[in-house]
């Protein structure tokens, strides 16, 4: 299917009013995988001593899970994946599969509605909880002018990477305000409940191929105060 046409909006300067703000969610709604764990797997498979390493450390990852800290159980084995390596080459390897594989998984119904809304000339902008690096490289590869992104930020500790923030819940919602200075937004579109913080101050709702407990959860957050939709994605 080819890609869907862009058209630079004006309302990207600085005076749209933050009412007209359109939030797209990145994994399982604009792509149809986890983007960043699909990436990991396919990185240390094919690096085996990495793959050893991370291994290791999966104990430890799933123990501080159980204990609801998913940000500590990502860095451990993101640390595991990177430690000793170059943070340019890591990138680079990022950027290939952003290119390269990700365009497959590219969900061609809710692009399209993302150049509906580019073109409406709303400000459109993606949270997401994975790195906006695999955003911006799918967004390239698929010939969309750049949009502002909010997504988890890494930093270089001990020798290799850990996850400074993890871009979820309500840190999409701070890092919205902290990185774009936007506190309030007209729609959302996710796949997942785990943006209720957004999905609560939203008038429209479009939910991405939804388990039917989301749909449930997200009919009884809005009470009937947003108008909520259902789009199903087909194919894998």
């Amino acid at each position: 299917m080819s890609d869907a046409t862009f058209v630079e909006p004006s309302s990207l300067r600085a005076s749209q009013r933050s009412a007209d703000v359109v939030v797209f969610d990145f994994d399982g709604t604009l792509v149809k995988r986890d983007s960043f764990s699909d990436f990991a797997v396919r990185y240390c498979v094919s690096r085996p001593a990495r793959l050893f390493l991370v291994l290791l450390f999966l104990p430890l990852s799933a123990t501080l899970l159980a204990l609801g800290s998913k940000a500590a159980a990502g860095s451990i084995l993101l640390w595991g994946m990177t430690v000793g390596g170059s943070t340019r080459r890591f990138a680079v390897a990022l950027r290939l599969y952003a290119r390269g594989t990700l365009p497959d998984y590219a969900n061609e119904a809710i692009f399209a509605e993302l150049a509906r809304q580019v073109n409406a000339g709303c400000r459109v902008v993606i949270a997401t909880g994975t790195v906006p690096l695999l955003v911006r490289g799918l967004l390239s590869a698929r010939r969309v002018p750049p949009l502002p992104i909010v997504g988890s930020r890494l930093s270089r500790r001990w020798g290799g990477l850990v996850a400074m923030t993890h871009c979820t819940g309500r840190d999409k919602v701070s890092e919205l305000r902290r990185k774009l200075g936007i506190d309030a937004w007209s729609t959302v579109y996710t796949d997942s409940f785990a943006d209720s913080a957004l999905l609560s101050g939203a008038r429209e709702i479009t939910l991405v191929s939804p388990s039917r407990g989301t749909v449930k959860r997200t009919t009884r957050l809005v009470g009937g105060k947003a108008a909520l939709r259902v789009l199903t994605a087909v194919g894998g």
